[in-house]
């Protein structure tokens, strides 16, 4: 699309423009839309295998009796060890049947029941105070007037950050200072000195102690800016026990018509039962309360304590015809903007509110203000069954777009609505190698298909490689033909180990090896994850390093 654009505005390539890509996890909630807020990442789950440590397996909105069925055994198999089932559920279904105990809700309150979870804890002292100061947000302190985290900067005149260039924010994780100038550091209440002390985002577990540093965790009093004015703080830990006074057990009961007896249990369970996973359902991932019930959900288990990143968005301007080139060789540059579907569902149109206090409110901000949509092409996504609202964008949002091209294995209802749709081969159809992998277990799989295409059927990579060959001939240009050169030759296992060699879990493997079944069954292997099962964030406890964002855990929560 960047080589269109620049032959279709004639500008430089620095200057070309990709369109958009847009979000399918978040469009139709398969994924737990909540994980990106507490932690800042997304498919962060355990693999489902560490279901067999579990103790105590809470379902919410899960079916892991009916659903699932390749992995639910490890479910079946806790059972038969004693551990404790849990199940949250408007209705009594397959689940309920073989849990310890039921508690039903009223759809839409999750949020709520975990909420009155979490105050029941925090109420009856039911927490590691230690971890909870060591590997939480919890000990932050935030302004009372604006509601942000106090920044060092704000406090001490003239800061400058300890975040060491060798430390692991920037040697492990690779924050850049651009990135670090805009997360910032920011300041607890040193319970030694009784005075605030900056913090850096590696002042995490040990590290922190080691500085000398003891949060408080219960603090509300005023600091001393450096400009000479002061400010009225508390800490994050105090905000969510005012937050949480309207979550009463005899409110939630009311709210979510859960018996009190029962949410009080689930608290005195969470609080003594060690390793509980909570499962969330895709169900409710869907619907629009989904990031509160997610986000909620992590409040228990943190009170309790104890990626992928590929070769991808190869620059079209410069493509490395190579076939021996290494991953790391290919230059990538993105020339798109990715951006939530759901402004387009919305019509393209900001999202404006006349607000009692702010007068009118521009919501969509600068950084996200929609441009319409004049062309969509979508792969092996519905966009209609998935819409919220679906008639409404079918009568009031399609109508507006000139070109829509859906590329689907299945008749859908979002190829009906399309201008054209290009019939892709399914799994067992596929005439040159695929690859794939999960959120909830280790395996890498590479596989070809074992039949041949039923009907006049293409791949999906043959099929974007055919529109850039028509480009190319269109265009005169043959970059359009080279961004696919491997695939029209018939060597697509070149972009495949360009991928194994730019992934931190496939690094070292080689396609051929795994095709010859050097690791398992051929074209099997194991994700190089630290450990088995894999355990998201196990870098935060035992190497005692930061994740990005708030509320970091330990427990395990699969979606």
């Amino acid at each position: 699309m960047a080589l269109l654009d620049a032959h279709v505005r004639g500008v430089k390539p620095e200057d070309a423009k990709a369109g958009r890509n847009w979000s399918n996890y978040a469009w139709h909630g398969d994924q737990a839309p909540g994980q990106p807020w507490v932690h800042g990442l997304q498919n962060s789950e355990c693999d489902f295998n560490d279901h067999r440590y579990s103790k105590l397996i809470i379902m919410n909105g899960k079916n892991l009796v009916e659903n699932k069925i390749t992995d639910s055994h490890w479910f079946t198999e806790c059972m038969e060890r004693g551990a404790k089932i849990v199940i949250i559920a408007p209705e009594y279904g397959a689940p309920s049947t073989k849990c310890d105990y039921w508690v039903p809700v009223r759809p839409s309150t999750d949020a709520a029941l975990w909420l009155g979870v979490t105050r029941v804890m925090m109420d009856n002292k039911w927490y590691d105070e230690k971890f909870v100061k060591a590997f939480t947000d919890f000990p932050l302190l935030v302004r009372t007037d604006n509601l942000k985290r106090l920044r060092a900067g704000d406090v001490f005149a003239n800061y400058a950050s300890t975040l060491a260039a060798d430390g692991p924010s920037k040697k492990v994780q690779g924050i850049t200072d651009e990135q670090h100038k805009k997360l910032g550091d920011y300041v607890v209440w040193d319970a030694k000195t009784n005075s605030p002390k900056a913090i850096t985002r590696d002042m995490v577990g040990e590290t922190l102690a080691k500085r000398g540093i003891d949060p408080q965790l219960d603090f509300k009093g005023s600091v001393k800016l450096a400009d000479g004015k002061e400010a009225e703080v508390a800490t994050a830990w105090n905000h969510y026990q005012i937050h949480l006074k309207d979550y009463d057990v005899e409110s939630v009961s009311e709210i979510a018509s859960a018996p009190k007896e029962l949410i009080e249990r689930l608290a005195k369970d969470i609080a003594t039962i060690k390793p509980v996973s909570i499962n969330q359902g895709e169900g409710i991932n869907h619907w629009f309360h989904a990031t509160e019930a997610n986000h909620a959900a992590y409040l228990p288990v943190v009170l309790t304590g104890p990626g992928f990143k590929g070769w991808v968005a190869e620059d079209p301007f410069h493509p490395n015809l190579d076939e021996k080139a290494h991953g790391r060789e290919v230059e990538a540059h993105a020339y798109t903007k990715d951006e939530e579907p759901a402004y387009w569902n919305h019509g393209d149109i900001p999202l404006i509110v006349n607000t009692p206090k702010e007068g009118r409110k521009v919501f969509t901000g600068k950084t996200h203000m929609p441009s319409p949509t004049k062309a969509i092409f979508y792969t092996n996504v519905n966009l209609i069954n998935n819409a919220k609202w679906a008639y409404g964008t079918i009568k009031n949002v399609l109508p507006r777009i000139e070109l829509i091209v859906a590329n689907e294995v299945q008749m859908t209802a979002s190829v009906e609505c399309s201008d054209f749709g290009l019939p892709a081969n399914s799994w067992v159809e596929t005439t040159d190698l695929e690859v794939t992998a999960s959120c909830s277990n280790p395996f890498l799989q590479i596989w070809k298909g074992g039949i041949k295409p039923v009907y006049d059927s293409k791949d999906d990579l043959s099929i974007l490689a055919g529109i850039a060959n028509g480009l190319a001939k269109l265009t005169g240009d043959k970059r359009f033909s080279d961004y696919f050169h491997f695939e029209n030759k018939g060597r697509r296992k070149v972009y495949l180990q360009r991928l194994l060699d730019t992934c931190t879990t496939t690094a070292g493997y080689k396609v051929d090896d795994i095709m010859a079944g050097k690791y398992g069954p051929p074209g099997g292997a194991l994700m190089l994850f630290r450990t088995c099962p894999r355990i998201p964030f196990w870098d935060a406890g035992a190497r005692q390093l930061s994740v990005l964002y708030r509320h970091r855990p330990i427990a395990q929560l699969q979606r």
